[in-house]
């Protein structure tokens, strides 16, 4: 600010560099970044730039999955973020001392912001049963609780369907991670028409996301099973899943498409 001279810290660079944070001590800066120009897709590496080293760390090359949102702790010698596993959104920390990611939350749900208070994360998480609400999270084990009850009395009067997970064997030999949300009420002796959910996007994790534009409980609720697929070209199971479908949109996906309801199609409901 004194000199008004811009320095830029990811120059040669080609990809995206976005959501900057500052360490507390303003002694580091942590950002996601893209390596590919043009691909709006690629993977979320995690940097780390020391304003006293001049350096700038690249602590992704173990770690084959996206990170985003980004938490200092109050030493500046950790990070929590979150990244998309198998279709769930979860709570990780990176040690900057050991350079080792620990998953510090599991379970079938996505928590979609974090933020650091004293020695708990106030988070928000939804599923596709429910929105999202605010949650304190324990930063020794993971465990959650519940901090803000606002859709409580809607769904204290709404019956909600269930999802299920089921693994599926792709046409390539591969196991595809398929979401099944049943109708309310549902009877495994009926029948019920069934709708094949095909994400949009193209790279855009099915998860339990919950979505007021694509909504799973809303489809369901009119009697429909809705059968969800992780298809090729989606994040939260590697790089090369999720590359794949870029110059194949119309090939192996769809394949994976027509796989997982030929799958669910074998239950006689």
């Amino acid at each position: 600010l004194n000199t008004q001279k811009t320095v830029n810290l990811s120059e040669g660079n080609m990809g995206y560099d976005m959501d900057p944070v500052f360490s507390p001590d303003g002694s580091k800066l942590v950002w996601w970044s893209m390596k590919t120009d043009g691909y709006e897709s690629d993977k979320h590496r995690l940097f780390v730039h020391d304003f006293n080293s001049g350096e700038t760390t690249d602590y992704s090359n173990d770690f084959d999955q996206d990170a985003t949102n980004f938490v200092w702790n109050e030493e500046g010698t950790a990070i929590y973020f979150l990244s998309c596993i198998e279709a769930t959104v979860q709570i990780y920390k990176l040690d900057l001392n050991t350079n080792a990611y620990e998953q510090l939350t599991v379970g079938d749900h996505d928590y979609n912001s974090i933020l650091l208070a004293g020695d708990r994360l106030i988070a928000t998480k939804c599923t596709h049963e429910y929105p999202q609400e605010i949650f304190s999270v324990s930063l020794q084990d993971g465990s959650d609780k519940q901090l803000t009850f606002t859709n409580k009395e809607i769904f204290d009067k709404i019956t909600t369907g269930k999802s299920e997970k089921r693994w599926v064997k792709t046409t390539d030999g591969k196991q595809m991670l398929v979401w099944v949300i049943l109708p309310p009420n549902f009877d495994p002796n009926k029948q019920y028409s069934t709708l094949l959910y095909c994400q949009g996007g193209p790279q855009s994790a099915v998860s339990q996301f919950y979505s007021f534009r694509w909504n799973f409980q809303m489809m369901a609720s009119h009697d429909y099973i809705v059968v969800a697929p992780n298809r090729r070209g989606l994040p939260g199971f590697g790089s090369e899943w999720n590359e794949q479908i870029s110059l194949d949109y119309g090939g192996q996906n769809m394949k994976d498409y027509l796989s997982a309801i030929d799958d669910v199609a074998k239950e006689p409901y």
